[in-house]
């Protein structure tokens, strides 16, 4: 069986959902074979403690996943932490006293559990750095998650992602296109009454597809999202913006205006996103 670098420590009942999100994205970085994180891959009849710590020994990083339940409190008994049998113990306990790097993640708000609520093996953990992970911006603090524990294994993050030329080339064009629009519908409002609602929209929309297509650090999606994703997205947000800016025109929209106004542009940006479809990967 091939060595897991990194090892996820969790507890069912506390951080499973959490742990599949992290698993995965750990996985597209490093590959499956990379990561161990549940304990039911250990065979029938082996000796679960001891198979615990040989995986936990042969890894270079274990992701501890705190959550509210972590410590595991039972009515009328002590918390499952506090018992040597307890999995969760196991495993950071082995990490700690083997030196072996352990990043605490605290889930939705969660806190490290004070001193005293803590077995002596466990105090260590207590004097790491931790990060944190929250629904509330799940996709911004996995992909830093990822970023620290790819580092961690001495890998390179932020990925080298393909594609720059092409991104950068496409998206700079459309936005031109975009700026052009937005001038000439300025210079166009100057010369009515009343802009309609339509074109405000439209306008807007234009400089949204672009702002998309650029990736620029508006918001914690756009900083997500893959070169080959913002492409994508920023076509769909242009068939948009033209739909508006047709329906708040003064008259029909001709046949040109569609095909080199609307379905060019859309389409020279989306299939520039499928040109990185293999390639560009975040």
């Amino acid at each position: 069986m091939a060595r897991s670098r990194i090892f996820i420590s969790y507890r069912r009942d506390d951080a499973a959902g959490y742990s599949h999100a992290i698993h995965d994205r750990l996985a597209d970085h490093l590959g499956g074979d990379q990561i161990f994180m549940d304990v039911h891959d250990i065979a029938p009849g082996a000796d679960f403690a001891r198979r615990l710590r040989d995986v936990v020994q042969g890894c270079e990083v274990v992701v501890a996943l705190i959550g509210k339940r972590w410590v595991g409190e039972r009515e009328g008994q002590p918390a499952r932490i506090h018992d040597e049998r307890d999995w969760v113990r196991i495993e950071v306990a082995e990490a700690l006293r083997r030196g072996i790097r352990v990043i605490p993640v605290l889930l939705d708000g969660a806190r490290l559990p004070a001193a005293e609520d803590l077995p002596d093996d466990l105090q260590g953990l207590r004097l790491l750095n931790c990060m944190e992970v929250r629904t509330t911006r799940l996709d911004a603090d996995v992909r830093d998650l990822v970023g620290a524990t790819v580092q961690a294994v001495g890998g390179t993050w932020p990925p080298v992602e393909p594609g720059a030329r092409l991104h950068a080339a496409v998206g700079g064009l459309y936005t031109l296109f975009a700026g052009g629009a937005l001038v000439l519908g300025l210079i166009a409002s100057a010369f009515v009454d009343e802009v309609s609602d339509h074109t405000f929209t439209g306008l807007l929309g234009l400089m949204l597809a672009a702002a998309v297509a650029l990736r620029l650090p508006l918001h914690n999606k756009l900083r997500a999202l893959s070169r080959e994703q913002a492409l994508k997205w920023a076509a769909g947000l242009h068939l948009g913006a033209f739909v508006m800016l047709a329906a708040g025109s003064s008259g029909e929209t001709d046949v040109a205006s569609v095909l080199f106004l609307g379905l060019l542009p859309a389409g020279l940006l989306y299939l520039s996103s499928m040109g990185m479809r293999r390639t560009a990967r975040v």
